[in-house]
């Protein structure tokens, strides 16, 4: 068991187009699953007409993302259940880093707003990549964020641990078995 008071905030992260979505409808049923606050912010935006996206006013994005990424991490603490979110407050960093903004804010609430110590990760895999309306990286883009997202995580204090590549069926009970391991 781990022994703070974030031991059921779970992560699972890495770059865009890795997975992470089929994973988590896989296991929606099972666990209180967080959805991506980037997705989030940028549907709102885009519906009131707002500026915070990445194309239009990338700073306000990344301050809205992390906001959201903060309101999204003391709900599920307050609430007192395991919790998976897709991605966490560390990977504002990035994003901040992408966008030239400053990641004063991001660094600060990584060191306030803590996860369970493990960190689900998933490593850039181009034979399940594709883009969307708001995926719009290019695969080879993919692989600096995945190093970049990473190294923010370790050097944040976390420890990745990399989820193999195989089904989704397999992936999501590859992460099912570590919550059950881990909590």
């Amino acid at each position: 068991m781990i022994d703070h008071p974030a031991s059921n905030l779970f992560i699972l992260t890495g770059a865009p187009g890795s997975g992470k979505t089929a994973i988590f409808a896989r296991l929606r049923d099972e666990l209180w699953c967080v959805d991506e606050p980037a997705r989030e912010v940028l549907a709102e935006e885009r519906a009131s007409g707002g500026s915070g996206t990445w194309d239009k006013n990338p700073s306000l994005f990344v301050h809205l993302l992390l906001q959201r990424s903060i309101e999204n991490h003391q709900m599920a603490l307050g609430s007192g259940q395991k919790a998976l979110f897709d991605r966490g407050i560390p990977d504002c960093v990035v994003y901040a880093a992408l966008a030239g903004t400053d990641p004063t804010p991001s660094l600060t609430a990584v060191d306030v707003y803590r996860y369970s110590p493990h960190v689900l990760f998933i490593e850039p895999w181009s034979d399940i990549y594709t883009t969307d309306d708001e995926r719009v990286m290019s695969f080879d883009e993919t692989l600096p964020f995945s190093e970049t997202l990473k190294a923010v995580y370790m050097r944040s204090g976390y420890t990745p641990v990399d989820v193999p590549r195989g089904s989704v069926d397999d992936r999501a009970g590859f992460v099912r078995k570590m919550i059950a391991d881990l909590s």
